[in-house]
């Protein structure tokens, strides 16, 4: 969202716009810098959204559990679907977001 020029702030309303308007969403989840529950919530709030939506979510070695439990259940919701991807290393990332449709 950065990317984005202008005086918009990173907001509900600017995810939502961009989000109305590109083919593919894709989620990046991690614990820092910082998460992003509000967006994996608008993710799921709409079948829209869900629908072209995909999360890469990043493992932890030494947690089991390093998100909440309602983001745990939205990765849960996107593994069903088959749109969950993990990835552990910066180089996993690019190698998970290069297999992305």
């Amino acid at each position: 969202m950065v990317d984005i020029r202008g005086e918009w702030d990173n907001s509900i309303q600017k995810f939502c716009l961009i989000a109305d308007i590109v083919t593919h969403l894709v989620g990046v989840a991690e614990k820092e810098p910082s998460d992003f529950l509000v967006e994996q919530g608008l993710l799921v709030g709409t079948t829209e959204y869900f629908a072209k939506s995909h999360v890469l979510k990043r493992t932890y070695e030494d947690e089991e559990h390093p998100f909440g439990w309602m983001q745990d259940g939205v990765f849960e919701l996107f593994d069903q679907e088959e749109r969950l991807y993990c990835w552990r290393t910066e180089e996993d990332l690019v190698e998970v977001a290069s297999k992305l449709p």
